[in-house]
């Protein structure tokens, strides 16, 4: 571990408890048992968690590029409106706010491009501290070898070494973030913790099958994408469609990112949802097997919090970054830098978030309301005053808290979402019967979470706008109360005539299809008319 920046700011201090955020990148929401995930994969430690904690069962990843998302986390910004390519700007980052607030702020990552993110000012962070970035994928022998094991015990020695300071020199609070990489590089899981998946047999749908008399292959050893020689010869491609709109804004997307590739970084791309079932579950294995690994390490992580007395005033979020897709229809595995344009799911794009606060507060709640990255930033930026709302007994007897103007609302009256009361009285509308369309109020920014404790049927948003990579990309999904349409792009070479469809409109129910196996937008044309004029609405 070594220190990639320190601060200069200094401010005063304050008696507000400390605050650690763990993101771990493609932990996948139906794997876990708090969220209903496989049965027969134990997690004892997240299980744990999520009954001490308020549990979000709706929390989405607002895009799949990690510098965007990054923005959304930490400066509560919509990645529907990032460009790859953008100005900076002075927005302050949840990082400023708490060196303001008299925090001491620190960022951890085994992540290079996170832990160095321009997206943060210099001066707001305490320390830097970038983390063993070698991305191993071959198995180690022992747990201590793992990436979770190393990240966690350095995680634990700056924690404890932090505590120890906080003693002797000060009692101002800690901001800490830390990043692991989590699935999507590093696959070094022993095989031990990958064999015990064996005799339980993965099936197609994910679920257990013991009546198999053949186990399941040994799981893989290396991550789950492999070489797509055809993803080389884009470039040369017979072009049918030269003044295809379409066709120039995947190549403005897919032949840079190309170019900009070393050779064997080209020849990468996700697994087809077409190939062998056997390859499949051997990933399923692997992946399950990394999730014992992360379990057994954060299991021994809470315990160092809770047996320091860290835990007693620490407000501890864990939440995913992006998702990991599991098969059909977005294919196995993680699409490359090559790849960016392969279809997204709501298995990339939901992920879990567990809320941990000071004194058993909110512990075993669940929370259906939909949420993103940036109502977590507002959530924590309102924190230090937030908490001695929570310890008045007259915020637990209100009756219905006051539903933002901002958050936008679908409303047939011509008022649409412009007064308070109207967002009042359309917010729980059901979308299926609203005519005619009327567009989403203007772009909400993040709302505080920790409300919704007293009245559990609100909701932060009533829409949450998904994009690929940026506010280009072509590919884009909204997720509404019961739905989750998506825009997917044709590929340009099946484009033959102008009248062939350059696009497809997706139509999933939520939560019942969760995979989004089953589209139904042929069965519900008018949900889709309402849904897609919001896809491009001004956000």
């Amino acid at each position: 571990m070594k220190i990639i920046a320190r601060s200069r700011r200094q401010s005063a201090s304050s008696q507000v408890g400390n605050i650690l955020c763990l993101s771990i990148d493609r932990l996948n929401s139906d794997m876990l048992g708090a969220y209903g995930g496989v049965s027969g994969i134990e997690t004892p430690a997240l299980d744990t968690l999520a009954a001490e904690s308020i549990v979000f069962d709706s929390f989405y990843a607002t895009s799949l590029n990690l510098d965007a998302l990054c923005r959304a986390f930490w400066r509560g910004e919509s990645p529907a409106n990032f460009k790859v390519v953008d100005e900076p700007n002075d927005v302050a980052s949840i990082f400023r706010v708490m060196k303001q607030r008299g925090f001491r702020t620190f960022l951890i990552s085994d992540v290079e491009s996170v832990a160095l993110c321009p997206c943060i000012d210099s001066d707001d962070c305490d320390d830097r501290l970038l983390l063993d970035g070698n991305h191993a994928n071959e198995p180690g022998e022992t747990l201590e070898e793992t990436g979770f094991f190393k990240n966690f015990e350095e995680l634990t020695r700056f924690l404890a070494k932090l505590n120890d300071n906080s003693r002797l020199e000060s009692n101002s609070p800690w901001f800490v973030w830390a990043h692991f990489s989590g699935w999507n590089e590093r696959w070094d899981f022993p095989m031990t913790l990958r064999e015990q998946f064996r005799e339980t047999f993965l099936d197609d749908n994910g679920d257990v099958d013991e009546k198999q008399s053949d186990p399941a292959s040994y799981a893989a050893t290396v991550p789950p994408y492999w070489r797509r020689p055809s993803l080389m010869k884009r470039g040369a491609r017979n072009r049918r469609d030269e003044s295809s709109e379409q066709r120039k804004r995947i190549d403005d997307h897919v032949e840079p990112a190309l170019a900009s590739l070393a050779l064997n970084e080209r020849e990468y791309a996700r697994l087809s949802a077409l190939d062998e079932v056997e390859r499949r579950q051997s990933v399923l294995q692997a992946y399950a097997g990394g999730l014992s690994a992360f379990d057994e390490t954060l299991g021994g992580f809470i315990a160092f919090l809770k047996e320091s007395g860290l835990l007693k005033n620490t407000l501890l979020a864990l939440s995913g970054v992006r998702g990991f897709a599991f098969g059909e229809p977005s294919g196995l595995g993680i699409p490359r830098k090559g790849d960016e344009t392969s279809p997204f799911y709501t298995e990339e794009t939901r992920v879990p978030l567990m809320i941990r606060l000071p004194n058993g507060i909110g512990a075993t709640v669940r929370l259906p309301t939909l949420c993103e990255p940036r109502d977590l930033f507002a959530t924590l930026c309102d924190w230090p005053d937030f908490a001695s709302t929570l310890a008045d007994p007259d915020f637990w007897r209100v009756e219905k808290i006051e539903i933002s103007p901002l958050a936008g609302v679908w409303s047939a009256d011509d008022k649409g979402a412009d007064s308070n009361a109207g967002v009042q009285k359309n917010a729980g509308a059901n979308l299926y019967d609203l005519e005619p369309y009327r567009e989403l109020a203007p772009d909400a920014p993040g709302q505080n979470l920790l409300p919704f404790l007293v009245n559990e049927e609100g909701s932060a948003r009533n829409a949450i706008r998904i994009v690929a990579v940026d506010a280009d990309s072509p590919e884009r999904a909204l997720v509404v109360d019961k739905w989750f349409i998506k825009r997917t792009p044709i590929d340009a070479e099946a484009v033959v005539y102008e009248t062939d469809p350059t696009e497809r409109l997706e139509l999933f129910v939520l939560p019942d299809d969760r995979y989004c196996v089953n589209d139904v937008a042929d069965r519900c044309a008018d949900v889709v008319e309402t849904l897609s004029q919001a896809l491009d609405a001004q956000k």
